[in-house]
C-alpha cells in the first residue's frame, strides 16, 4: 500500500473519530447529526443542475430511509451511552454482517484470515456489549447495533445506485431527504434547531473531509486495504473519548478494529 494512501487513510480516521467524539459530547446528538446531513445536502445542491438522480428514485427513497435509521440510532446511542461502547459497536457491526452475509447468504467459504477476523470481531463486540450492560447502557448498545445494520443497508443500496446515476446529485437528494425525515420524526423546537446549526456545519465538514480523503486513498490502493486501515478509527475514538472505562474498553476496541480489518482486507 503506497505511503501516500496510508497517510490519507490515517488522517481520515482521525477526522472521523474526531467528529464522532464531538457529536457524542453534545446535548442533542440526534438533531445535530440530522442538521449536519442537511448542511452537506444543501452544499451539494448545485450538482443537481446536471446530475439529478432521475433514473433511480426508488433507490433514493430506500437509501434515505436507511440513512435516517442510521442517523437516528447513532444519535440515540450517543445520547444514552459511552462513546467507548457505542462507537466501536456501531463501526464493528457492519463488517461482521458483511462477513457473515457472504458466508451464509452467498455461500462463500471464508478464508482463514476472514474466519479468524470474524471470531476476533465477535469477541470484541461481545466484550463491549457486556461492558455496556454493566454500565446500564443496554439501550445504547442496541441502538449502536441498529446503526451498523443501517450502514450495511444504505451502503448496498448506494453501491448499486451510483452505477446507474451521478454520485453527487444522488448524494445531495439522499442526504436532504434522510435529514428531513429524522427532523420530522424528532420534531425539534425552533430553538433546538437553531442551536444545532453551528455544530451541524462543523460535523458536516468533518464527515465530508473524512469521506473525501478515503476516496482519494481508493484511487491509490485497493479497496480492501483502505477499508481495513480505516478500522484504526475505532481505537482512536476510544482514546479521544477519555472516559476512563478501564482496560476492557480498550481491549474490546482493539479486538473490533483488528477483527474488522481482517474481515474487509
Amino acid at each position: 500500500m503506497p505511503l501516500e494512501a496510508v497517510l490519507l487513510v490515517l488522517v481520515s480516521t482521525v477526522v472521523h473519530a474526531g467528529w464522532n467524539a464531538r457529536l457524542h459530547r453534545l446535548a442533542d446528538p440526534e438533531v445535530v447529526i440530522a442538521t449536519s446531513y442537511l448542511c452537506v445536502g444543501v452544499a451539494l445542491l448545485p450538482a443537481l443542475a446536471h446530475d439529478a438522480p432521475t433514473e433511480v428514485w426508488g433507490w433514493v427513497l430506500a437509501s434515505a430511509l436507511a440513512q435516517a435509521v442510521y442517523m437516528g440510532c447513532l444519535g440515540s446511542a450517543y445520547r444514552d451511552g459511552s462513546l467507548s461502547v457505542a462507537y466501536p459497536i456501531a463501526r464493528g457491526t457492519a463488517p461482521l454482517l458483511v462477513g457473515l452475509g457472504g458466508w451464509w447468504l452467498l455461500d462463500e467459504s471464508p478464508s482463514a484470515a476472514t474466519a479468524v477476523g470474524l471470531l476476533v470481531l465477535t469477541a470484541g463486540l461481545l466484550l463491549l456489549a457486556g461492558l455496556g450492560a454493566r454500565l446500564r447502557e443496554g439501550r445504547a448498545v442496541g441502538m449502536a447495533v441498529l446503526t451498523g445494520f443501517g450502514t450495511v443497508v444504505y451502503s448496498v443500496i448506494d453501491a448499486r445506485a451510483v452505477d446507474l446515476t451521478g454520485s453527487l446529485g444522488y448524494l445531495s437528494v439522499v442526504m436532504l431527504l434522510s435529514s428531513m425525515l429524522v427532523l420530522v420524526v424528532r420534531r425539534p423546537e425552533p430553538a433546538r434547531l437553531r442551536s444545532s446549526l453551528g455544530p451541524g456545519v462543523l460535523i458536516g465538514v468533518g464527515q465530508g473531509t473524512a469521506y473525501a480523503l478515503v476516496l482519494l486513498a481508493f484511487q491509490q490502493a485497493q479497496a480492501g486495504q483502505v477499508a481495513g486501515l480505516r478500522q484504526v478509527s475505532v481505537v482512536l475514538g476510544v482514546l479521544l473519548a477519555r472516559e476512563a472505562l478501564g482496560l476492557r474498553a480498550l481491549v474490546g476496541a482493539v479486538a473490533v478494529a483488528a477483527g474488522a480489518a481482517a474481515v474487509v482486507w
